[in-house]
């Protein structure tokens, strides 16, 4: 069976490869074929077809001398690692599932000089950790990642790193460490000629910026506004227009709040890019419109969203719905607590596994120091007991040639 599908993959990605028209990447049409196939099999834990396409991408790479495609081959290995990982039970060994195919990954990548692959190797691992709830891990590797970059001056490196501590310190509610790595993030952005920087979005960086300051002031429109600017797709200009309504709202500039309210929920790609925005809109017309505070508490109530509700607040108070603003500035509070303390006991519940790996590591270090000494004790006495054995049956034969 295993044969069977070999062939089908190998027959399908030549044929592929025959008529093949985009590859981005640059490599190899076959191996390219082979990558594309690896990739849409990652997720696939349910047979080895993943494993079958990307080790003839592999053996292909090598027949041809493709570097950057063998690269590529481990960088589909550490999603692959990544995607199993989640699926174990024991966290430590999953861990280290991750971290050898992260390392292994980064040898290769500095061998064959894809120096954007060592990052990325970086960015893969600290994503498996960040949605596994293992922040200390993340943001350890990230720190490693910075100093690493900052030592053999790489902009990629450092940008994407602090890309990444942002977003870790935005999820802890520390907004001065986020907005600090955030401005760097923004500064490297617009003084960079970096292509592979300069080709990617701003927006999320800048409104994230934004999000740091108090949502009318001047500081955060300077980066909503900058956000704008710097919108690349239309996820970017999405995003834009959930802003300008919510300044709107703040504005008291109805007409202009229903104008991008509307064109955000014709949008089929609203939900998706945006979750819990429909929820926010029903929130903020009820608040708008003067509804009875029961109504606009029934909807609250299902928002999740913090930076939504810090909205909605503001614009209760906006027009003049101070008992609203009230009651949801005291569930902000509510929810701001819980948030912390659940992020807290993560952080022990992790760091606390960390101390029990370090102890089992230890212990296994012990033995494997024990059972060492051991093979080196009974090799001694089992040297010493060949040269008895040796010297007692030499004796004999001298005296026997004595005689």
């Amino acid at each position: 069976m295993k044969r069977l599908l070999l062939i089908v993959i190998s027959l399908a990605t030549v044929l592929s490869a025959a008529w093949a028209q985009n590859n981005p990447y640059a490599i190899d049409d076959v191996c390219y074929e082979y990558f594309k196939m690896s990739e849409s099999l990652v997720d696939d834990l349910s047979n080895d077809a993943f494993d079958i396409a990307n080790d003839a991408m592999l053996k292909r790479a090598q027949e041809v001398g493709d570097d950057k495609a063998r690269t590529l081959h481990w960088v589909s290995k550490l999603k692959r690692a990544s995607r199993m990982a989640r699926t174990m039970k024991n966290r430590v060994e999953a861990n280290r599932l991750v971290d050898r195919a992260r390392l292994e990954l980064m040898g290769v990548a500095r061998e064959t000089g894809y120096m954007q692959y060592f990052y990325y190797a970086f960015e893969l691992a600290q994503n498996y950790y960040f949605n596994t709830r293992q922040n200390v891990h993340a943001q350890t590797l990230l720190q490693q990642m910075m100093e690493t970059a900052a030592n053999e001056g790489d902009e990629y490196g450092l940008w994407q790193s602090q890309r990444y501590l942002a977003v870790l310190y935005q999820r802890q509610n520390d907004l001065m460490n986020a907005r600090k790595y955030l401005r760097r993030v923004i500064n490297i952005y617009l003084n960079s000629n970096n292509p592979v920087i300069r080709r990617q979005s701003l927006t999320r960086q800048c409104c994230d910026m934004g999000d740091t300051f108090l949502r009318g002031s001047d500081s955060a429109r300077f980066y909503y506004n900058l956000a704008e600017k710097t919108a690349i797709l239309h996820a970017d200009s999405l995003r834009v227009t959930f802003y300008k309504a919510q300044l709107a709202a703040l504005d008291k500039q109805v007409e202009r709040y229903r104008n991008y309210r509307d064109k955000c929920l014709t949008d089929d790609d609203f939900l998706t890019q945006l979750s819990g925005g429909d929820l926010f809109f029903d929130c903020a017309d009820a608040i708008i419109e003067h509804k009875d505070r029961e109504e606009v508490f029934s909807i609250a109530t299902k928002i999740h969203n913090r930076l939504h509700m810090i909205l909605l607040r503001d614009v209760a108070i906006a027009y003049s719905r101070e008992n609203v603003a009230a009651w949801i500035g005291t569930n902000i509070i509510a929810t701001l607590y819980a948030d912390i303390s659940y992020l807290n006991d993560m952080k022990m519940e992790e760091l606390a596994e960390v101390q029990r790996s370090s102890e089992m590591t230890r212990e296994l270090d012990i033995q494997q120091r024990r059972i060492t000494l051991l093979y080196i004790l009974v090799g001694i006495l089992a040297a010493a007991l060949l040269g008895l054995v040796t010297g007692f049956f030499i004796s004999i034969r001298k005296k026997k040639h004595t005689k």
